[in-house]
Protein backbone atom coordinates (compact mmCIF):
# COMPACT_ATOMS: atom_id res chain seq x y z
CA UNK A 1 0.00 0.00 0.00
CA UNK A 2 2.72 2.21 0.55
CA UNK A 3 6.03 -0.33 -0.67
CA UNK A 4 7.84 3.37 -2.31
CA UNK A 5 7.35 5.31 1.70
CA UNK A 6 8.40 2.07 3.35
CA UNK A 7 11.57 1.63 1.09
CA UNK A 8 12.62 5.40 1.47
CA UNK A 9 12.23 5.50 5.85
CA UNK A 10 14.30 2.07 5.81
CA UNK A 11 16.69 3.35 3.55
CA UNK A 12 17.11 6.50 5.38
CA UNK A 13 17.60 4.57 8.99
CA UNK A 14 19.75 2.55 7.55
CA UNK A 15 21.60 4.94 6.05
CA UNK A 16 21.85 6.86 8.95
CA UNK A 17 19.20 9.60 8.48
CA UNK A 18 17.15 8.80 11.56
CA UNK A 19 15.83 12.45 11.10
CA UNK A 20 13.93 11.54 7.87
CA UNK A 21 13.19 8.28 8.68
CA UNK A 22 11.06 9.42 11.87
CA UNK A 23 9.47 12.20 9.17
CA UNK A 24 7.98 9.33 7.20
CA UNK A 25 7.48 7.02 9.85
CA UNK A 26 5.70 10.06 11.26
CA UNK A 27 3.27 10.90 8.05
CA UNK A 28 2.71 7.18 7.67
CA UNK A 29 1.15 6.92 11.42
CA UNK A 30 -2.48 7.25 10.10
CA UNK A 31 -1.78 4.32 7.45
CA UNK A 32 -0.38 2.02 9.79
CA UNK A 33 -3.50 3.53 12.40
CA UNK A 34 -5.95 2.09 9.77
CA UNK A 35 -4.38 -0.64 8.86
CA UNK A 36 -4.45 -2.26 12.41
CA UNK A 37 -8.02 -1.11 13.02
CA UNK A 38 -8.81 -5.11 12.40
CA UNK A 39 -6.87 -8.12 10.84
CA UNK A 40 -4.27 -7.07 8.74
CA UNK A 41 -5.37 -9.20 5.70
CA UNK A 42 -8.57 -7.65 5.36
CA UNK A 43 -7.42 -4.08 5.85
CA UNK A 44 -4.59 -5.28 3.22
CA UNK A 45 -6.83 -6.28 0.51
CA UNK A 46 -9.38 -3.39 1.37
CA UNK A 47 -6.95 -0.46 1.10
CA UNK A 48 -5.29 -2.35 -2.45
CA UNK A 49 -8.89 -2.62 -3.69
CA UNK A 50 -9.79 1.07 -3.28
CA UNK A 51 -6.20 1.74 -5.18
CA UNK A 52 -7.64 -0.59 -7.85
CA UNK A 53 -5.02 -2.99 -7.82
CA UNK A 54 -6.16 -7.14 -7.76
CA UNK A 55 -6.60 -8.03 -4.16
CA UNK A 56 -8.39 -11.13 -4.60
CA UNK A 57 -11.26 -12.42 -2.06
CA UNK A 58 -11.16 -13.21 1.70
CA UNK A 59 -11.47 -16.83 2.52
CA UNK A 60 -13.48 -17.60 5.49
CA UNK A 61 -13.35 -16.98 8.38
CA UNK A 62 -12.23 -13.99 7.39
CA UNK A 63 -15.03 -11.34 5.97
CA UNK A 64 -14.92 -8.05 4.14
CA UNK A 65 -15.10 -4.55 5.71
CA UNK A 66 -18.17 -2.98 7.01
CA UNK A 67 -19.20 0.34 4.53
CA UNK A 68 -18.53 2.14 7.80
CA UNK A 69 -14.98 0.66 8.33
CA UNK A 70 -14.11 1.00 4.73
CA UNK A 71 -15.30 4.86 4.94
CA UNK A 72 -12.75 4.91 7.90
CA UNK A 73 -10.27 3.15 6.00
CA UNK A 74 -9.69 5.52 3.33
CA UNK A 75 -9.74 8.50 6.03
CA UNK A 76 -6.61 7.03 7.19
CA UNK A 77 -4.76 6.26 4.06
CA UNK A 78 -5.54 10.02 2.99
CA UNK A 79 -4.40 11.13 5.94
CA UNK A 80 -1.11 9.11 5.47
CA UNK A 81 -0.80 10.67 1.91
CA UNK A 82 -2.02 7.36 0.15
CA UNK A 83 -3.44 8.19 -3.34
CA UNK A 84 -6.81 6.42 -3.93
Amino acid sequence: VVTPELRAMLEAYTSGDVRKATEIHQQLLPVFTGMFRTQGVITTKAALTLQGLPAGPLRLPLVELSAQETEQLKIDLAAGGVQL
